[in-house]
């Protein structure tokens, strides 16, 4: 059964998104659809976020978007790449390869097609959070690797052609890792440098192998250290304060970002794609 048609094909594009929980709305592609005045489908307009409110993909479908851009969206909390290689919390979380999993068993057709859909792809933070401190993180990074660009060929083979690719973020400065000290601070940044490092290769090699293809990279260190460094500009007290209103601090939750920064993703993304998508 194909539940991902719309109702109509006038000026319509597609967000096909994958992540944890900095990415994630809650979205049952079984329930609701997207649709024009509900862009997010399910479960409701703005979704179930880790933000207060909206998260990056809410904002860019209700927002910034300059034509009906609809949003189906994957992306689970909790979720690593590939959960035999970095286990996520639960044994229930649905890993990048079980969201793929999913979008490939409801598959849109018709009207969806190779030109007017962007894949979202924004995975990393558990797999850096869950590993950075293991001997073998740099083996184990090429795996991951391996692991995500398998699924990244998936999607290009059932006719995916447009790719963003989001870097993982400095998640040493969150909250959670602050108060754990500068040393395991130091060791998760480094460790997100070399994701990020591994990532962008891995783009640039998935590119010269497939035609057609298009990807862009989105640095999220960049919104993240510009609000990080200057609070206070965002209506914050400091760098590390946490409100689960979502707008009075950076952070929803000590590992979460609070609408402030996701809105400066959003603001990015849709800046780095204008006159494509936004």
């Amino acid at each position: 059964m194909n539940c991902l048609g719309p109702t109509s094909t006038a000026a319509v594009e597609y967000f096909i998104t994958f992540g944890d929980s900095y990415s994630q709305t809650g979205f049952d592609p079984t329930l609701t659809q997207p649709a024009a005045g509900n862009p997010l489908g399910n479960p409701n307009l703005q979704g179930y976020t880790t933000t207060g409110g909206f998260n990056w993909i809410g904002y860019l479908v209700e927002s910034y978007n300059n034509t009906l851009m609809l949003s189906y969206n994957f992306a689970y909390g909790g979720a690593t790449t590939n959960a035999s290689l970095v286990a996520p919390f639960a044994s229930t979380v649905l890993s990048f390869i079980d969201q793929v999993d999913q979008f490939v068993k409801y598959n849109p057709s018709g009207p969806w097609s190779s030109s007017n859909t962007l894949f979202g792809i924004w995975m990393g933070v558990n797999d850096v959070g869950n590993s950075y401190y293991l001997p073998n993180y740099t083996t184990l990074l090429g795996q991951i690797m391996d692991s995500y660009f398998a699924e990244i060929q998936r999607l290009y083979n059932v006719g995916g052609r447009n790719f963003l690719f989001l870097t993982v973020p400095p998640t040493q400065d969150s909250p959670l890792f602050v108060g754990q000290g500068t040393a395991v601070q130091a060791s998760l940044a480094t460790a997100i440098s070399q994701y990020n490092a591994a990532l962008v290769s891995r783009i640039a090699s998935f590119k010269a192998a497939n035609a057609g293809s298009n990807t862009w990279v989105y640095d999220t260190q960049t919104p993240f250290l510009n609000a990080i460094n200057n609070p206070t500009a965002y209506g914050a007290a400091d760098a590390t304060c946490i409100n689960a209103d979502g707008v009075s601090c950076l952070w929803w939750n000590d590992y979460h970002p609070s609408q402030i920064v996701h809105k400066l993703v959003a603001q990015g993304v849709a800046s780095l794609l204008k006159g494509v998508f936004w």
